[in-house]
């Protein structure tokens, strides 16, 4: 969206002012549809009814100092009550999603010695594919009715991943939130309410996280997704005040989690191209605020434009 503004040198310029009051919100939680851990020591192994789910590095180990390999996770969430849930607060797509945090609880020692422990990095990527089969397979009973390591390397492929962010396991029992980066594959995921599929994997040798999953008989433990949505925010007014002979104000309210640039042109008419220069770009900030920006006063018309971006 995009606001224009004409001011001539050496008249008297009208001040606009645009009040911002505090934005609404809506916070979702959602819980996964299928969770599965999969491991390259047993790369035909499905795990999809484990009580856990698990990420490890090379270097870590279980309890008894043994090794275990590399463990990988997935998650998938139904994203259809989400967006029927924000439309009737916020109004029909009319809404930014300003937060998306993936929580666990943590097993700090498990007592299963499949599992390696150990504290570390380890990334979450959004995945593309969502076709991916939970399966029935447990730590002491392993099946091939679902996903597994083997069918990794095709399911990230055909679909694609980006990163959403690297976390660190705390190795003890509690919980544990990540905060997710809102990438523009994620966002358009859950704001078309459907399928929505998270790659977990190690980020360093020594991680050796595995937390409670969605068949854990403690519903609290289970993973959890929560989107926080606010109202899309109304185009802003420029005000502008001229401030002497040589220099005028252009000032201008920002709301949180947008991007702002502000524009000058000397010619906006319609019989030939349009150049505009940028003279301030503001990227996206936590909380609304207040920007004024100064500038000169020549003998020619100016003209200011507004661009936002989410």
């Amino acid at each position: 969206m995009k606001l224009t503004i004409c001011r001539k040198a050496l008249f008297l310029l009208i001040a606009l002012s645009f009040p911002r009051g505090a934005l609404a919100q809506v916070t979702n939680v959602m819980v996964p549809s299928a969770d599965t851990f999969v491991r390259l020591q047993a790369p035909a192994a499905n795990y999809g009814g484990a009580g856990a789910i698990s990420v490890s590095g090379s270097a870590a180990v279980n309890g008894v100092g043994q090794t275990n390999g590399l463990f990988d996770s997935l998650l998938r969430f139904p994203a259809s009550n989400l967006v029927a849930s924000v439309d009737a607060s916020l109004g029909t797509h009319d809404w930014l999603v300003t937060r998306a945090t993936l929580r666990f609880f943590e097993v700090g020692a498990p007592g299963n010695s499949l599992f390696n422990r150990g504290v570390g990095a380890f990334e979450i990527r959004w995945a593309g594919s969502d076709g991916w089969v939970e399966g029935t397979g447990t730590p002491g009973a392993p099946t091939t009715d679902g996903v597994t390591y083997n069918d990794l390397p095709a399911l990230l492929v055909s679909g694609g991943s980006v990163s959403l962010g690297y976390f660190t396991n705390n190795g003890f029992d509690g919980s544990i939130a990540c905060n997710l980066g809102l990438t523009q594959p994620l966002v358009d995921d859950l704001r078309s309410g459907g399928l929505v599929s998270f790659y977990l994997t190690a980020a360093s040798s020594t991680v050796g996280f595995t937390a409670d999953s969605r068949s854990f008989a403690t519903a609290s433990a289970r993973p959890s997704l929560e989107i926080t949505a606010v109202p899309r925010p109304a185009p802003p007014l420029l005000s502008i005040l001229r401030l002497d002979n040589n220099q005028v104000s252009v000032g201008f309210d920002t709301v949180s989690n947008w991007n702002y640039v502000l524009q000058r042109s000397g010619n906006v008419s319609a019989g030939g191209p349009v150049i505009w220069a940028n003279l301030m770009a503001i990227p996206s900030q936590p909380s609304n605020s207040h920007v004024q920006f100064v500038d000169g006063i020549t003998n020619q018309p100016s003209f200011y434009r507004l661009s936002l971006t989410p």
